[in-house]
């Protein structure tokens, strides 16, 4: 099955190579009516109803679905609404199909919007903590290295593996070491 967005109103389903014969079972989401998934959606959630799984994947659809506003419209009004998902388990699966959809399909309005929402989420939080650990533990090994010509592999592992308080005490502490052998106490 192949599914078709709204903007794809007929497409090839049965393709014939020769020795292979390829039947496609086309699914249009041209047939399905986004504003009136949405609208229903909209309740569900301001009542505080529980979304099956098929709420979840209908809301994540909705960009795709057809509508009297533009895709990008759809895919915020997607977004917000997932955002207003009080579930927070519930509220990250739909951010996450969003995403997933994103990648394929959206601009760069709904791609900007998406980042906006998805940052403030527990899990967009978590990933935005990572990364600058990981940005700052990357700097000290730049650092290092040119503080002392090469920093050993061995040691490159082991400050990989620091905690983020362990790597801020050594920037901190960096134009008192001596020598590369000054790090042992940090490990």
């Amino acid at each position: 099955m192949v599914i078709y967005s709204a903007d794809i109103e007929d497409a090839e389903i049965h393709i014939d190579a020769g020795s292979i014969n390829y039947n496609i079972e086309a699914f249009y989401m041209k047939n399905l009516n986004g504003d009136e998934k949405l609208e229903m959606l909209k309740n569900k959630i301001r009542n505080n109803e529980k979304l099956t799984s098929d709420d979840i994947l209908t809301l994540s659809f909705i960009p795709l679905m057809s509508s009297k506003i533009s895709k990008s419209e759809r895919t915020l009004e997607g977004i917000e609404l997932a955002n207003s998902i009080e579930d927070s388990e519930v509220k990250l699966k739909c951010l996450t199909l969003l995403y997933a959809l994103f990648d394929k399909f959206g601009d760069q309005i709904s791609k900007k919007r998406f980042k906006e929402v998805f940052s403030v989420t527990e899990i967009g939080k978590m990933i935005r903590d990572d990364g600058k650990s990981e940005g700052k533990t990357e700097i000290l090994i730049k650092q290092l290295n040119k503080r002392f010509n090469k920093l050993p592999q061995e040691y490159e592992e082991k400050i990989k593996n620091l905690p983020s308080e362990k790597i801020e005490l050594i920037a901190t502490d960096i134009f008192d070491l001596e020598k590369v052998e000054d790090l042992e106490k940090y490990f």
